[in-house]
């Protein structure tokens, strides 16, 4: 389908941050062809006025596990042990397939009316996740949970991600990373044939690192490194990297992921909740690490809003360097879009001819948006999840007038309810 969209304010986020007024973007078979004022003559199939509201790229949740949007507000307020060992694992023990495409399934609708057109997720029963996923249109990286707490689970959930790579690599929107869980849940032999085998399939890996200060600290006494340095000798970095959280990065931490390329996937919101601490997402950047953010499952936040997340980014790293400069709103909104896209390998996170047509359509007309002396700060200072109006991925509308396009919503809220009943006794 071809597709013109008229009447509206273009944030580009193109080299040049270009801001385009009553522009107009042109989309032939999910690829914008042409971005800026009025354009040359153009076939379009469905004609689409935004009303003077902003066009801009879709946000990008490059750490989520969508799942546990069955367990939201199940266990909050506890330390990261207790929520895990004592409520989160004994719940997950009650999943399958068909329930965690369920509960992948309402993910999906939160994301779509938010906003976001892509995903790095990792859980396990990903045959559900991915068929929630091929189902709704998203972009997404999957990735099995990898462990071994002893020698036959690991090889369980090695298998397991090796035959989820072998189905679902390069379906429809899905490609597949390897997972190790983490580096205390990991061993050494496991973590070093991860490493092997993803450089092997020609494919990443996605692993939550240094997330909390008992790990890091544990990590450094057992092996006199820290788990990024230990994740490097290891051969992970090798290969597309995706290290969520790095919470207690160090500088030299910081050294590695530039110099491997790898991509930290910064969780504001969940890192604060479970009092795991603040990433330095400012120094790592400094040092020309890429920084994307994420927002964890929604059983470690409560939500799973970009919008959010970007401000929390912002506003966590000014407090924290006493810097009113730091991460102002126009790097908050690529950290939380083309940041993510680029940590993916997904051609978009700005709207320029070439790229894949994955964006969104914000409301400004709300109150909150005016005056308007800026519209970047206002979208990431003053601007909410229930501003979206449209949501669209390759061309496909995934949400539009209220509605997401590839579910019955009220359908997914009551399969959702039944599975929480089950998961309370």
């Amino acid at each position: 389908m071809n597709c013109q969209i008229v009447n509206a304010t273009i944030i580009t986020l193109n080299a040049k941050n270009e801001i385009i007024e009553n522009g107009e973007i042109h989309i032939k078979d999910g690829i914008i062809q042409y971005v800026g004022e009025s354009g040359p003559a153009f076939a379009a199939d469905k004609m689409m006025d935004a009303n003077r509201n902003v066009v801009m790229p879709g946000f990008v949740n490059t750490h989520t596990h969508i799942t546990m949007n069955l367990l939201r507000s199940y266990a909050d307020d506890m330390n990261l042990k207790d929520w895990l060992d004592k409520k989160i694992l004994p719940a997950e023990d009650k999943f399958n397939d068909e329930i965690s495409y369920w509960g992948a399934l309402h993910a999906l609708c939160e994301m779509a009316k938010n906003g976001t057109v892509a995903l790095n997720d990792m859980y396990f029963y990903c045959n559900g996740i991915a068929r929630a996923i091929e189902q709704s249109g998203h972009r997404a990286v999957i990735s099995r949970g990898t462990v071994d707490p002893d020698p036959q689970t690991g090889e369980r959930t090695f298998n397991d991600a090796l035959q989820i790579y072998k189905k679902y690599n390069n379906v429809e929107r899905i490609r597949v990373y390897m997972g190790p869980h983490a580096q205390y849940t990991a061993s050494n032999g496991l973590l070093l044939k991860i490493a092997q085998t993803a450089k092997e399939l020609k494919t990443g890996i996605h692993m939550h690192i240094s997330e909390t200060k008992r790990e890091h600290e544990q990590c450094v006494r057992e092996h006199g490194k820290t788990p990024i340095a230990l994740a490097e000798s290891l051969g992970l970095l090798d290969v597309p990297f995706l290290a969520a959280h790095c919470v207690y990065a160090t500088e030299g931490d910081m050294e590695l992921l530039k110099e491997k390329g790898a991509a930290v996937l910064s969780c504001p919101q969940s890192n604060l909740k479970l009092a795991s601490g603040i990433a330095p997402i400012l120094a790592m950047m400094e040092k020309g690490v890429l920084v994307s953010l994420g927002t964890d499952g929604a059983a470690s936040n409560n939500n799973l809003s970009m919008w959010e997340e970007m401000t929390y980014a912002s506003l966590l790293q000014k407090g924290t360097t006493l810097n009113p400069e730091a991460v102002p709103a126009m790097q908050a909104l690529r950290l939380a879009t083309q940041n993510g896209a680029k940590a993916l390998g997904i051609n978009s996170g700005s709207l320029e001819a070439g790229k894949n047509a994955d964006l969104i359509i914000v409301d400004t007309g709300d109150i909150r948006y005016i005056p308007n002396y800026s519209v970047v700060s206002n979208i990431v200072y003053a601007g909410s999840d229930r501003d979206v109006l449209l949501t669209m991925v390759g061309g496909d509308i995934l949400y539009e007038d209220g509605r997401v396009t590839f579910a019955d919503e009220d359908e997914v809220k009551e399969r959702v309810r039944e599975i929480a009943e089950k998961i309370k006794t």
